[in-house]
């Protein structure tokens, strides 16, 4: 059986938006008075590399006024891989491991606070009110 990763993207961080329609979006949620769009997506080992590129290839480097860059995240087992602009890291779900992706994400102007890396089961729980199944939003 091959792994799969499940990764959490916000739309406003992709310029063009028909990257969606290429993903396998397993759950999505609009967020802070419907202005965002948080997704959750499930890819294959086999394609996260490729997913990757496309993802820094097409991410926004601010919003309207607001200087402030994007990452993305994806869990699969006890691997985490963050994903910003311009660096990647692969790191694990040991909070241990994540002080150079903190500080990374904070020189790009990302307060600490959002700096939190979900995993998937406090994703479900914050974003998808969901406890254990997902839900589609």
């Amino acid at each position: 059986m091959n792994k799969m990763y499940l990764g959490y993207i916000i739309d406003k961080s992709q310029r063009d938006k028909n990257i969606f329609s290429q993903l396998t979006i397993s759950n999505q949620k609009k967020v802070w008075l419907g202005f965002i769009t948080i997704y959750e997506i499930k890819v294959n080992a086999d394609d996260i590399n490729s997913l990757i590129r496309k993802l820094q290839e097409n991410m926004v480097t601010h919003i309207a006024f607001v200087k402030q860059e994007f990452y993305v995240h994806f869990y699969c087992e006890n691997e985490l891989i963050v994903v910003f602009k311009e660096k990647v890291f692969h790191i694990t779900t040991d909070k241990i491991t994540w002080t150079e992706a903190i500080a990374y994400g904070r020189s790009l102007g990302i307060r600490e606070k959002q700096l939190d890396f979900l995993s998937p089961e406090e994703n479900k729980r914050r974003y998808f009110n969901v406890v254990g199944e997902v839900s589609k939003n």
